[in-house]
This record gives structure tokens, C-alpha cells and sequence, in this order.
């Protein structure tokens, strides 16, 4: 699950001189990404523990995937999503000779930029339908709980896991490395393909009618589009933040307000 070091430095170079390493240089590096998802995997895996009022784990689509993914390979736990996050980050931090200094300033300006970025999404919703889509597998009883903010925090962190960092990186090596692709090719291939099975991974007939709802088919495939490009752009903190921000948003607070109405 750990993306090549020669894929990592055609999307950001490690030899940066130390006068250019900034923000934008900082939050996209491991070490800063681990420190801002740290409250994000703790949260999440509090909710598989029930803590929040409900075991979630079985309410979260894509963590399920990801541990029968490790399952192929004889290793089964309920954490081990989360520790492979954690370890993935930590071996990426090693391997790319990064030092062990932190910027305090770096994952709260990470949680503003997220938020802001949040905006194009919350625009998609409007332009293509009446009311935000619901996360794969969760039970919109469950997200009226305050295990919903769990919930919420968990599908942003674990989608971006399974559809961005593993499906995008494997396209990308298998394109590029493999076939022999253009970069900028196998990036485009990439982001597709992840967008469209992350579009099949969600309820595209929420109302039982036996046919696919255009809007909401449209809405996943652009979102999962977005979060590509985030992914490449920015890293993985950036579109876990961004996912994580706009289901809290659209699946909590949002509800929440319209139900004290």
C-alpha cells in the first residue's frame, strides 16, 4: 500500500531547497499529512469500537474493503485499515529522508485550506440536485446519532484511503510503470478510473425505482474527480480533510439544523 518513491517524486520532488519548503511544500509531505489524520483515524476507529454510541465499522462500506483486502494476504483485524495508514505515512517519512521537525502552524492551516476547498463541492450538490447524497453503506438513522460524526469523519478518511491512495497509486504504476504511459496519461487514467468505481461503490438509486439517477451518478463521478485531483495536487491530508469536512457538513450539521427548525 505504500506508493513507489519514484511515483511520489513526479508528482512533488523531495529535493526542495529549504528556503521554498512552505506550507504547500510541508502539508503535502508525510510527517505533516500523519499529524493532521491523527484525529481523524483516532476518531474513526473510537466509532468501530462503539464509543460514540454505535459500532460503526459495519456502517463504513470501504473500511470493510480495505480489511478484506489484507484478509488476501492472511491478515485479518479490525484496526489494521488504520495502523496500515499510520505505518504507511511513517515508511513514506523514512524512505523520502524527510526531517523529523514539525510546524506546529501546518495541519491547523491544513484544516483551513480543507474547509476551503469544501466550496466546489458544496456548489455540486446545488447545481446537480435538491439535497446532498448519502455516504455508501451508512444508515441515515445512524448519522441522526452522535455516532454520526464518527461516521462522517471515518468514510471521508477510509474512501480516500481505498479510492485515492491505493486505486489511484496502483493505476498510476500499472499505467506509467508498467505500460509505459505518459505521466500525465496515466495520472488522467488514473483519477478515472478511481472516480468511476468510487461512483459504483455508492447507492445510485436511493429511492428503490429500479434505474440509476443521473444527478447523483454525476455528482459522485465529478466528486470523485475532485478528490483525484486533490489527491495528486495536494496529497492525502488535503483530500481526506476536504472528503471528512463536506460529509460532517452535508450529512450532520446540515441535518441537524433543519431538524431544530
Amino acid at each position: 500500500m505504500t506508493p513507489r518513491t519514484s511515483d511520489q517524486a513526479r508528482i512533488l520532488p523531495t529535493s526542495v531547497a529549504p528556503a521554498r519548503r512552505g506550507y504547500f511544500y510541508l502539508s503535502s509531505r508525510p510527517l505533516h499529512i500523519l499529524l493532521f489524520l491523527l484525529p481523524v483515524v483516532i476518531a474513526a476507529e473510537l466509532g468501530t469500537l462503539g464509543l460514540g454510541g454505535e459500532r460503526i465499522a459495519d456502517q463504513l462500506a470501504a473500511h470493510q474493503m480495505l480489511i478484506r483486502f489484507f484478509d488476501l494476504f492472511g491478515v485479518l483485524g479490525l484496526h489494521l485499515p488504520a495502523l496500515a495508514i499510520v505505518a504507511t505515512l511513517i515508511v513514506q517519512h523514512i524512505l523520502n529522508r524527510d526531517r523529523w521537525r514539525i510546524e506546529p502552524i501546518v495541519p491547523a492551516a491544513m484544516v483551513v485550506e480543507s474547509a476551503f476547498l469544501t466550496g466546489p463541492l458544496l456548489i455540486l450538490v446545488l447545481v446537480l440536485q435538491s439535497s446532498p447524497p448519502a455516504v455508501a453503506g451508512i444508515d441515515d438513522a445512524v448519522l441522526a446519532t452522535r455516532s454520526g460524526v464518527l461516521l462522517a469523519l471515518g468514510a471521508g478518511l477510509y474512501e480516500e484511503v481505498l479510492f485515492r491512495l491505493v486505486l489511484i497509486t496502483a493505476v498510476h504504476f500499472v499505467a506509467a510503470d508498467l505500460i509505459r504511459v505518459p505521466d500525465n496519461g496515466a495520472k488522467i487514467l488514473a483519477i478515472t478510473v478511481s472516480a468511476t468505481l468510487f461512483t459504483l461503490h455508492h447507492n445510485l438509486d436511493p429511492t428503490a425505482s429500479g434505474t440509476i439517477n443521473p444527478r447523483l451518478a454525476a455528482f459522485f463521478f465529478l466528486a470523485g474527480v475532485y478528490f483525484g485531483i486533490l489527491f495528486l495536487a495536494r496529497g492525502l491530508g488535503i483530500a481526506v480533510g476536504v472528503h471528512a469536512i463536506y460529509d460532517l457538513l452535508v450529512l450532520v450539521v446540515m441535518p441537524g439544523f433543519a431538524d431544530s427548525e
